[in-house]
């Protein structure tokens, strides 16, 4: 969706851009696409969050629709062109190029296969994700949010059907005697990534049979990076970028990540426990950010937590953007930035998953 979002974006700039090679003597009405191009590129940074394609789709289409004020000027008052200035064919047909190449750009990098529902419903139908949004902050809690109200914290939860449906509501994995056969795999993503980025892999672990919830937390009273980019749409960017820029300063503020970290494990536990029966056990995974906020968590609910799992110490051929989450699958260009070769089919996700499998085996419980 969010590729299809840009894709139709650049080509209505495109047919916008070019429209002065084909509109001659009549009312010039294909102008209008430009607003309509502006809106759908704020909508796209509001649902999908900013980056280098949803950046770039609202900055040409905002200086498209500042270079057509006269020309939505001369629309609505049913004037008819009579020509286009010389400015005017320089300007169409550099934006027109530009267009293009964002075009070509969007499809080469564009990820390998949509991640949604339909895909997953398609291709896995045995794999049922649920999604639940909650509104709220750390201080006052979280309640389920309405169609209106602003989304603070999503569950996503990946399992395989059972043969046997179990009640609605309930994610543990439960066979005809009513008992939890494994635990259930709670993640915590890195910042620099969300749930999207590592969902092949879950998708890979539910086929497993594990039950595995992931969330995804934006709230104002927990800040990561101080400024404009702890907006939820641009936070992902602003990570990215910031530990691009100095690796060092980003790795050596651990101690503050790993609050913030501690303050939505007990949130999502505080949720989970009226979801679940008492006596489910967790396993508590993450990808380096929250590696020290789920022992310290281990440490104090041991009765809950039945081992730990650091995803970014899976192998490095398997995993090479720890941290990033599996964008040699789900961010092509963010990996091409890495050096690292695109996963087309992700088998890297597959290889993961058994490896992860193989190291849960192993995992005891906190004594």
């Amino acid at each position: 969706m969010k590729t299809s979002g840009e894709f139709l974006i650049f080509l209505l700039l495109l047919i916008t851009n070019g429209r002065v090679f084909f509109v001659e003597q009549r009312k010039d009405s294909i102008v209008l696409l430009s607003p309509v191009a502006f809106i759908l590129s704020i909508f796209q940074i509001v649902s999908w969050g900013f980056d280098i394609f949803t950046g770039l789709g609202f900055v040409l289409a905002l200086l498209v629709l500042l270079s057509n004020f006269h020309a939505l000027y001369r629309y609505f008052e049913r004037l008819y062109v009579d020509h286009y200035t010389v400015r005017m064919y320089i300007w169409a047909i550099s934006t027109t190029l530009v267009s293009i190449a964002s075009l070509a750009f969007l499809l080469y990098f564009a990820p390998s296969t949509p991640l949604t529902n339909r895909h997953v419903n398609k291709n896995a139908p045995d794999i049922k994700i649920t999604t639940e949004r909650y509104n709220g902050d750390f201080r006052g809690g979280f309640i389920e949010a309405t169609a209106l109200q602003k989304t603070n914290l999503t569950l996503y939860t990946f399992k395989k059907e059972e043969k046997s449906p179990s009640a609605p509501g309930d994610y543990a994995v439960i066979n005809s005697q009513n008992q939890t056969q494994s635990p259930v795999i709670l993640f915590f993503p890195d910042k620099r990534a969300e749930t999207y980025h590592y969902v092949p892999y879950f998708l890979q672990l539910a086929e497993l049979g594990y039950t595995v919830i992931s969330s995804d937390i934006n709230t104002a009273d927990s800040l990561w990076l101080h400024n404009f980019f702890d907006r939820r749409c641009f936070r992902r960017f602003g990570m990215v970028a910031s530990s691009l820029h100095d690796k060092f300063k980003f790795n050596s503020q651990t101690e503050f990540y790993t609050y913030n970290y501690s303050l939505e494990c007990n949130a999502v536990f505080k949720l989970l426990s009226q979801k679940f029966p008492a006596d489910t056990k967790y396993i508590l995974a993450s990808d380096f950010l929250a590696n020290t906020a789920i022992q310290d968590f281990q440490k104090t609910h041991p009765e809950q937590v039945a081992g730990l799992f650091y995803m970014n110490e899976l192998d490095s051929s398997v995993y090479k953007t720890p941290g990033y989450g599996f964008v040699d699958y789900t961010d092509p260009l963010l990996a091409a930035i890495f050096e690292v070769d695109r996963d087309k089919k992700g088998e890297n996700s597959k290889r993961a998953a058994i490896l992860t499998k193989e190291k849960l085996n192993d995992l005891k419980p906190a004594e």
